[in-house]
């Protein structure tokens, strides 16, 4: 019997391996966009970790700097206080509100303080009179407190201005407290601006506990005498001036004046000492520390009256945290998401077509690198960003370049970015900012630029420069920020600390400062240098017969003929009261010094018309001079010697009305 045939199976279709690749191809797609989306998230989240320092760093340099200004500030009022007082002799009640008066009718009174005063230095039998004295003063009995037998007391004369709190310190005796005494001693032994420690001000009302210091200056009954020593820390000592400093005001002002975006919910602290302490907290206004709401703070030590104290800043939550997780990073895988889900359908639908289905893929990675960019460097800053090419010349701007300068995209794609010099910086300053870039990849500096409405504007620039894998540049990238309120501030505060209140002119710091350059100058090319010391003739007599407004303004008006005198390289200072110094670098021979100072003695001794009023007064000038190196080595001897001379010619006049009016040099021995 024959076999019967078996018919046998169709067999399957069965999938190349590249089919079955193709058939991967939306899942391959799908992952390939988590995963950029992930890598995104990822540098996003470094972004923010590093946006997050570098913040939190700049703001703790912006309140540091701001509350060392501040500080700086109040030592130089204290100190100018003590200058007045060891120049004029002495101080009294009423000469200390003209002079606080003419500090704010000028704007010169320093803010985040609770005023400005001085206390004596009243041995014990004084006792009694001085508590009639501010009884007197007052019109109300003071006496000095805490009560009690003591061998000597400093208690508060004045301070102003005189209003409530201020006048719970009158009559405090600042050496009955351990911390003030302290301070008080060091003071006097420093010469220099002394802060004391934390402590509880005498201006707070019963149960009113808010920290505050006290910055103290020595007034020497002599400002000639030396400082007191360590075996006897008050000798000489008249007294001192002082500035109250009540923290949670000092801060608040110093928080106003500080032009930083991330500075608004952040957190700032301040400590007394090198460590944060729950003792030595002096300001925490959301009481933070010790708590989970303070968890990463930055630090940095400031130096002020031989006392240090530690500045704390934590970003607000509104930013991203150190570990830089945010709120828009779930936005970015939503969004990833999205697009790669996306992107697997379209590339399942484009099967048919290997070509589109490989620029399909194009156009993900390309829409996934234009994220990643906008994300990191234009979605993540709050500075002026620029991208150019290699030449130079721009390929985009954000919004913040856009408000800093006024320039739009518009303005400026494909363009220079030369419209912005301002004429401050020769072209040498550019071709090193050029090479720079070129040879270390980076540039970093200060920068005046001129802005589309025309003003120029001080700006902190950092260029970097983007490379490819054989670190040829692709782009320059430069990120702006504004720091022209910074500047003006400094030099405003700069000013102040260098130039005499009333005149303008120079002040005894700035004239050593200069002195110090004249004589190095003079040591390396043999130069001689003259200095003039002059002090008025009957500018007592003036105060006294037409008041002390005429003589501020006589002050004034010698000022303004003094400088008349002056070359570009010399420099005119008030020494105080009514002694003027004149520093002359280069100085010319005798017989020639001789000649200005004649001449400045015939200038002055025209008549002043018009002084606060219709007054008019006379006045003569002595004056000394004394020249480098024949009359002085150093400075304190130069500086000595024409003193002596400008007494001499002084005396000589006193002694001999023919003498009157002529200039005295001393002897080179």
């Amino acid at each position: 019997m024959p076999a019967r045939a078996t018919p046998t199976a169709p067999a399957s279709p069965t999938k190349s391996p590249s089919r079955r690749r193709i058939d991967q191809l939306p899942l391959a797609v799908l992952g390939l966009g988590l995963l950029i989306t992930t890598g995104i998230c990822l540098q996003n989240i470094l972004f923010n970790r590093r946006y997050h320092e570098q913040s939190e760093l700049a703001l703790l340099d912006d309140v540091a700097d701001a509350l060392v200004t501040r500080l700086g500030a109040l030592s130089a009022s204290v100190a100018g206080i003590s200058a007045m007082a060891e120049a004029s002799g002495s101080l009294s009640p009423d000469s200390f509100r003209q002079y606080v008066d003419d500090l704010r009718n000028a704007g010169q009174l320093p803010q985040g303080s609770l005023g400005l005063g001085y206390a004596r230095y009243v041995p014990q039998g004084e006792k009694a009179s001085f508590e009639a004295k501010l009884t007197a003063s007052y019109g109300q009995a003071v006496e000095i407190r805490p009560a009690g037998s003591r061998a000597a007391y400093a208690p508060i004369e004045v301070i102003q201005p005189m209003d409530q709190r201020n006048r719970r310190a009158i009559g405090f005796d600042l050496l009955s407290e351990p911390i003030r005494r302290q301070a008080l001693i060091e003071a006097a032994q420093s010469g220099n601006p002394v802060l004391t420690a934390r402590l509880e001000l005498a201006q707070n009302a019963q149960g009113d506990n808010a920290p505050g210091a006290i910055l103290y200056m020595l007034i020497r009954r002599d400002r000639q005498a030396l400082l007191p020593s360590q075996d006897n820390p008050l000798r000489q000592v008249w007294g001192w001036a002082d500035c109250p400093i009540r923290i949670d005001e000092l801060m608040e002002a110093t928080l106003r004046g500080i032009n930083n975006p991330n500075l608004q919910g952040s957190t700032v602290l301040l400590f007394d000492g090198v460590r944060p302490s729950r003792f030595g907290r002096l300001y925490d206004p959301t009481d933070s520390f010790g708590t989970r709401k303070l968890s990463d703070p930055n630090y940095q030590r400031i130096t002020v009256g031989g006392r240090s104290w530690l500045v704390g800043v934590q970003l607000t939550r509104a930013l991203p945290g150190p570990d830089g997780l945010h709120w828009s990073q779930a936005l970015i895988l939503l969004v990833g998401g999205l697009i790669s889900a996306l992107a697997a359908l379209v590339s399942r639908e484009l099967l048919q077509s290997h070509r589109r289905t490989v620029k399909a893929l194009d156009q993900v990675s390309e829409a996934a690198d234009e994220l990643a960019i906008a994300s990191a460097v234009f979605e993540g800053t709050v500075q002026g960003v620029v991208i150019s090419n290699p030449e130079g010349l721009v390929l985009s701007l954000n919004q913040s370049f856009t408000q800093l300068t006024g320039y739009t995209n518009n303005d400026l794609r494909g363009k220079s970015l030369r419209v912005l010099r301002s004429g401050k910086h020769d072209d040498s300053f550019y071709q090193q900012l050029w090479e720079e870039l070129r040879q270390e990849g980076r540039w970093h500096r200060e920068i005046w630029n001129r802005c589309k409405d025309g003003t120029v504007r001080l700006h902190d620039l950092s260029i970097t420069t983007v490379t490819d894998k054989q670190l040829r540049p692709l782009h320059y990238v430069a990120m702006y920020q504004d720091i022209t309120a910074r500047y003006t501030e400094q030099q405003a505060i700069l000013h102040q600390a260098t130039h005499d209140a009333l005149t303008g002119l120079a002040n005894r710091t700035l004239l050593v400062d200069r002195l110090q350059q004249a004589l190095a100058m003079a040591q390396r090319y043999g130069y001689m240098v003259a200095l003039m010391f002059m002090d008025l003739d009957g500018f007592k007599a003036v105060n006294d017969t037409f008041g002390h407004d005429v003589g501020d303004q006589l002050l004034i008006a010698v000022s303004r003929r003094l400088e008349a005198f002056l070359r570009k390289t010399d420099t005119i200072c008030r020494q105080g009261g009514d002694e003027f110094i004149l520093m002359l670098p280069q100085a010319p021979d005798f017989e020639t010094l001789m000649a200005l100072a004649q001449r400045i003695q015939a200038e002055l001794r025209l008549p002043f018309t018009g002084l606060h009023g219709s007054e008019t007064v006379q006045i003569s000038v002595s004056i000394g001079i004394a020249r480098w190196p024949e009359h002085g080595a150093d400075i304190d001897a130069l500086m000595q010697a024409a003193d002596r001379a400008m007494y001499q010619s002084k005396k000589s006049a006193d002694q001999d009305p023919v003498m009157a009016g002529l200039p005295t040099t001393v002897s080179a021995g």
